[in-house]
């Protein structure tokens, strides 16, 4: 009696409760929709009112949709805020590359006559007479690094006997030893002397006797444009005082002979001009493309590749050991080289360069290994770069590739002779060392300086070799580093 008396109180204290909940509700929604509801009526709707509500809120869940607003929104304004720092940090940015690596380019061509006093020039005078006594004097009136020489002084210097001071002259050029070379042969005077004076004389011809050598191959661009000029302008210089000065004194001594001398005899002794001997020419326009423009795709080559296969090394690198994963990664970037190189070459020999002027039938196979040691030195400097700008941000990557671009064609491109002394770090970069290699390869150059251009592009191959797995941990340090500090983050979130 008692347990039934008390599970009846119970029951009623509960259906008490109940009530006075429905009443709050009711009164709630008789607040906001200005009718109350019953607490009868409420209480028969909440049992329907679940399911309701799980229908209700997947419709609504289906139709959510973003609500776009404008760009001066309260919603954006912290958006905006960070917009214009990143506006201003951008610009800093960009000014620094452009006014540092631009800077860079521009100087290679900045006041480069103020730099004629490094062209090394060979003037070796043999003849003694009249003709070239004043030269010396006019020489020294056009820039350049000017050696004169006379015949007995050359022969001591240089260890010759005097059938050889010809081929001599041309071999210190050819060896790039001076740019240019100026050889007035013997007896210059007296065939002129002799042309005047003598009627059944051949006319003086001052080519046969005023001879200059240079390689235009040396440089293709720049040689014909920047140093050649300076030995035109000394042959201009000394016709106006031939002319002036020279020859009136030959027709003086010749006066009483003039008459009986053929007349072409005096026109062609009034004639001074200097035979050009171009001993290594540059005349096919298709080599600037592997020796200049060509070798700046290298550069980006070796960069697309690595786009190329980020996906295959993020996805397969996690599987694999520490030293399978290096080996993987070695193995995949000197192949993609060996390829590229060969596809590089295959369009050259499409437009028909000629590949054999130096090593013959072998130059394409010289020319193919030369390739792939250049793209493996810059290929190997752009994955270290790009496997450290991946820890700070891959939108930098794009800086690099313009900074390590310039970098190296800048000393590359122009006479280090030319341009201020800072440009001889070229010395060293992959770049300069490979364009000397395709000027052997293609203009059949001097191939002296080749041991040490190959030299420096295996040092650049070893020293990013070695220099990979460094950078490679140091990412791995940094990822490892963002992963615990996530998870450090999650952990303190409220549940």
């Amino acid at each position: 009696m008692d347990a039934s008396r008390s599970s009846d109180t119970a029951s009623r204290s509960s259906y008490d409760e109940h009530q006075a909940f429905s009443r709050a509700i009711a009164e709630t929604a008789a607040s906001g929709n200005g009718s109350a509801m019953d607490p009868d009526d409420l209480e028969k709707d909440s049992a329907a009112r679940p399911q309701l509500s799980r229908s209700n809120t997947a419709a609504s869940e289906s139709h959510l949709q973003r609500v776009l607003t404008s760009f001066f929104s309260d919603r954006t304004k912290s958006d905006r805020k960070q917009l214009v720092g990143l506006f201003f940090f951008n610009h800093l940015l960009l000014a620094l590359v452009i006014l540092s690596v631009f800077s860079l380019y521009w100087g290679a061509m900045y006041k480069r006559t103020s730099y004629y006093h490094k062209v090394d020039i060979l003037a070796v005078i043999q003849d003694d007479g009249p003709a070239v006594q004043g030269l010396p004097d006019l020489i020294t009136k056009v820039p350049g690094n000017w050696q004169v020489y006379n015949s007995s002084y050359f022969q001591q210097t240089y260890d010759v006997a005097q059938d050889q001071i010809d081929s001599e002259i041309t071999k210190l050029v050819h060896n790039q030893h001076f740019w240019m070379s100026l050889n007035i042969k013997p007896n210059a005077s007296n065939a002129i002397t002799d042309s005047l004076q003598n009627s059944a004389a051949k006319p003086f011809n001052s080519t046969l006797y005023f001879e200059t050598v240079y390689e235009s191959g040396r440089d293709p661009t720049n040689m014909k444009s920047s140093i050649l000029p300076l030995m035109l302008e000394l042959e201009a210089i000394y016709q106006e005082a031939y002319s002036a000065d020279i020859l009136p004194k030959f027709l003086a001594n010749a006066s009483q002979s003039l008459s009986s001398i053929p007349s072409v005899n005096l026109a062609q002794a009034g004639s001074m001009s200097f035979k050009q001997i171009d001993y290594r020419p540059f005349s096919d326009y298709v080599l600037l493309g592997p020796l200049q423009v060509g070798l700046i795709y290298c550069i980006l080559l070796t960069f697309f590749q690595l786009l190329l296969f980020i996906p295959m090394h993020v996805q397969l690198s996690p599987k694999l050991k520490v030293s399978h994963m290096f080996f993987y990664r070695y193995a995949t970037s000197f192949i993609n080289y060996f390829f590229m190189s060969l596809f590089f070459n295959l369009v050259s020999l499409a437009f028909q360069v000629d590949f054999t002027k130096t090593y013959g039938r072998g130059g394409f196979m010289v020319a193919w290994m030369s390739s792939w040691l250049l793209m493996a030195a810059v290929g190997g400097a752009n994955e270290n770069m790009l496997t450290f700008l991946l820890t700070i941000g891959t939108q930098y990557a794009g800086f690099w590739m313009i900074f390590w671009v310039v970098f190296n064609i800048s000393p590359s491109f122009y006479p280090m002779d030319l341009t201020n002394n800072f440009y001889r770090y070229g010395y060293m970069t992959p770049i300069f060392n490979g364009v000397q290699i395709f000027r052997v390869i293609y203009l059949d150059l001097y191939p002296g300086h080749l041991g040490r251009n190959f030299g420096i592009l295996i040092a650049w191959i070893v020293l990013n070799t070695a220099l990979f797995p460094v950078f490679m941990k140091y990412f791995l340090y940094k990822k490892k580093q963002e992963a615990m500090k996530a998870a450090a983050a999650q952990n303190q979130a409220p549940q």
